[in-house]
């Protein structure tokens, strides 16, 4: 019945499509002028041109729209594009990113990319604690951000067989800029964005841009956790046939990382009801401390590190690249992107490994709690849990890209061939150490226990140098990543109206390096007080066993595509395509046979497969647009997943509808909006009870809602982003609420060039989960679950120069 139901829903939205495909077919204008609503794109296809002549699905965001959609961090801007699964609820990085049909089964975003100007921020994008969006920052010098779902994604970048996400910068191209200020009203947040470009004569062309911002964010963590900023610079140089730009980015910026947190939940795993514990606000709490400013353990040189967690997640990149392109008579043209970027930072995050009471989590070996510092008995009524704090130094992530391409026009076929190279360094280490805290969501007390015998078992809250309720955990990687990829895409008109493009990719990668574990324990004085005490006793840190990494992987990649132009307004298109994504750090440390490509163990996950279909319709008038696209994936993917420790091989099927669109009705007031359906099913798995189950954290729909008001001075409107349940776990019990965030904004231009503004993001205090450890409700109705951030407003001036 249920599938009845969903087919009846696809095939009304499809008649409405049919519908709106007559209507305009028996409308005049057949000659209307879209530019204002069809923009021409440049990301995914090998001839830029307006959208409705490519046979893709993409979309265009605009400053303006990403600046009143309010976003708090860089993956909440892709919240509103149709089609895109953000989970933007781990703060600035750390964010799960998907398109639909493809599933989150790993953190980060495995099977789409994201660029800046083309060219890849990292070239894997499920890196543990080194998600793209981490080195990834918007800001006023972008000029917008093109988003390509599924199509030829795949033979346009490495690893991105679900689609790309392009932010493209000012050039300087069009004189003048701005400076804008923001300050949080309910919460701690000053911000700075400024741009300028200006041509210095005909053909030369300077730009700069960049933000700085200090504050703790919309949850309280008790000290300035957002601090840093980002300074960029393009110069480009015009001439006859082509141009040449070179560009650079400066970032140096730290924030509060965010893990999955203790939840209250009752009813039942079908109907749950999430609500925030006594003196934790699931949409504001932290569970970062001023108790807690410090952490030692050891590092992978075998050295005692000490970390400041107020670093949090610290990304530093510091990038140069540049463009160059030339038109040769006879239609023959060279285009090349370059750039290199040396990438680092660190990722420290509180992670609660168990929730629960007194009993619950500190057990029978401790006689006796009191508040670390103090001789204050712990209520013994209270929550606590113990922490384990993920402590991983990105030590190397430095990157190369090169993109050449050799294009050949003749007659209506446009032919080009190419040679991707890229290096990528994987080296990070972990030292993860144990903690006892209360559950509090700001400024929450450690907890020091003693043993029977009366001895002190820790040291300002810190029970172990390391995790041993999940074992040895120290993990130093040092791995790097040689893709050559040669392509070639070919695109031709079959007729008047019909325009087919098609293109192939292999991708050869060599994988080098070593990587070591932790093996047993060491006694170290920490603390360095001339003492060893309990906890000093057994220190986790690496072994002296160093793991060689030697092996090679290969992707072919394809697509083939399909336009029929009905006229200047219709068009429908389709097209088929397969890629896949390389698997990087996740398969290290899983007893495969790392110097042995052809080990049957290692051959089945080196790479992980997407198949897609897909066939819509456009239309576009003087007043609006609407795109509808029907779609199929299947995935095949290996994963391993530190907090569960659990290994899967899994393989996906999906299909769905996705509507994306916009109406102006009048001078004053448009509308625009997406909606996304998918209906998701596990059909093979390691653990063979979750088949025919619903993915993790996949809801049937997702939806944007976009009405905008201007009149005279005023602008005025708001975004609804939502979505509805899903399924916690595999195993599909504990369900996922849907939730609905509102963020409006109103503003008004006080001169002709300053404008002031109020945003609200989630002004409804909406508690969204977008992930739970647990897959059914525990006996103590306590999960670990990530909550989008609540309510958060501010207010910006902004003055164009």
């Amino acid at each position: 019945m249920k599938g009845r139901l969903n087919q009846r829903k696809i095939f009304l939205v499809g008649t409405l499509s049919i519908g709106a495909f007559m209507f305009a077919q028996n409308t005049e204008t057949d000659t209307v002028k879209t530019a204002s609503i069809d923009d021409v794109v440049v990301t995914g296809n090998a001839n830029p041109k307006a959208s409705i002549k490519t046979s893709i699905s993409i979309s265009t965001l605009k400053p303006k729209d990403i600046e009143q959609a309010a976003p708090r961090t860089t993956a909440e801007i892709f919240r509103t594009i149709p089609g895109i699964r953000a989970e933007s609820s781990g703060g600035e990085g750390n964010s799960n990113i998907t398109v639909r049909g493809v599933p989150v089964s790993a953190g980060g975003s495995r099977y789409l990319l994201i660029q800046e100007d083309g060219l890849p921020v990292l070239q894997f994008g499920d890196m543990a604690f080194a998600t793209q969006d981490q080195f990834t920052r918007f800001d006023s010098f972008v000029s917008r951000i093109e988003a390509v779902r599924g199509g030829s994604a795949s033979v346009f970048a490495s690893n991105s067989p679900a689609g790309i996400i392009n932010f493209i910068t000012n050039t300087g191209e069009k004189r003048g800029g701005s400076i804008s200020q923001e300050l949080g009203v309910d919460y701690r947040n000053y911000r700075t964005d400024f741009n300028y470009g200006t041509p210095i004569n005909d053909d030369t062309f300077v730009s700069v841009g960049g933000f700085f911002r200090a504050g703790d964010g919309a949850r309280k963590t008790g000290f300035n956790s957002n601090v840093g900023g980002q300074f960029r610079m393009s110069f480009m140089k015009k001439f006859e046939k082509g141009y040449f730009r070179v560009y650079t980015k400066l970032l140096d910026d730290r924030t509060a990382a965010y893990m999955p947190m203790p939840i209250g939940v009752t009813g039942t795993n079908e109907d749950p009801v999430y609500k925030s514990l006594p003196n934790y606000d699931a949409l504001t709490g932290a569970m970062q401390t001023i108790n807690l400013q410090k952490d030692r353990a050891i590092g992978s040189d075998g050295n005692i590190l000490e970390s400041d967690l107020s670093d949090g997640m610290r990304s530093l990149s510091k990038s140069i690249g540049a463009e160059f392109s030339y038109n040769f008579d006879g239609g023959w043209k060279i285009d090349n992107k370059i750039r290199y970027s040396a990438n680092s930072g660190q990722f420290l995050a509180p992670f609660p490994a168990t929730v629960g009471t007194f009993a619950e989590v500190l057990g029978a070996p401790y006689s006796s709690a009191t508040y670390a510092g103090t001789n204050t008995a712990i209520d013994q009524n209270a929550i606590y849990m113990r922490m384990h704090l993920f402590n991983t130094k990105l030590n190397d992530f430095n990157n190369f890209t090169n993109n050449f391409n050799l294009s050949k026009k003749f007659g209506g076929v446009k032919a080009n061939v190419g040679l991707y190279k890229a290096l990528q360094n994987v080296n990070m280490s972990w030292q993860w150490n144990t903690y006892l805290q209360e559950v509090n969501g700001y400024n929450a007390r450690l907890l020091d226990v003693r043993n029977p015998a009366g001895n002190l078992l820790t040291t300002n809250g810190l029970l172990a140098y390391g995790t041993p309720a999940w074992g040895n955990l120290n993990r130093n990687y040092d791995t790097k990543y040689d893709i050559t990829a040669p392509f070639a895409q070919i695109e031709f008109k079959a007729t008047e109206n019909i325009s087919i493009d098609g293109g192939v990719r292999y991708d050869l990668g060599k994988v080098s390096g070593s990587f070591a574990g932790g093996s047993g324990s060491i006694t170290k004085d920490m603390n360095q007080d001339g003492t060893i005490s309990l906890n000093e006793q057994n220190v986790y840190a690496l072994g002296s066993s160093i793991t060689p990494v030697k092996y090679e992987y290969d992707i072919f990649s394809w697509t083939l595509g399909a336009n029929y132009a009905i006229n200047s307004k219709n068009a429908l298109f389709i097209r088929g395509s397969q890629g896949g994504s390389a698997a990087a750090d996740r398969i290290l440390f899983s007893s495969y046979n790392y110097t042995n490509s052809s080990d049957p163990g290692l051959e089945a996950v080196k790479v992980n497969k997407v198949t897609q279909v897909e066939g819509g319709y456009k239309l576009r008038s003087t007043n609006f647009f609407v795109n509808t696209t029907l779609f199929y994936a299947g995935t095949e993917e290996s994963n391993y997943e530190a907090t569960t420790q659990i290994e899967t091989k899994n393989k996906y099927r999906s299909f769905g509808l996705e509507l994306d669109g916009f109406y102006k009705l009048n001078d004053y007031i448009d509308f625009k909006g997406g909606f996304t359906y998918t209906n998701a099913k596990i059909t093979n798995a390691k653990d063979e009870t979750t088949i025919d189950n619903t993915p993790r954290r996949t809801p049937q729909f997702m939806y944007s809602f976009n009405p905008n008001v201007n009149y005279n001075k005023f602008s005025a409107g708001f975004y609804l982003v939502g979505v509805t349940k899903s399924y916690s776990q595999d195993n599909n019990k504990l369900v996922m609420n849907g939730y609905t965030v509102v963020n409006p904004y109103l503003s008004y231009r006080l001169t002709s060039n300053i404008n002031l503004s109020l945003n609200g993001n989630n002004v409804f205090d909406a508690l969204g989960i977008t992930e739970a450890e647990e897959g059914s409700i525990p006996a103590n109705n306590i999960v670990r679950a990530r909550p989008i951030q609540g309510r958060s407003i501010s207010m910006s001036i902004k003055l164009d120069l």
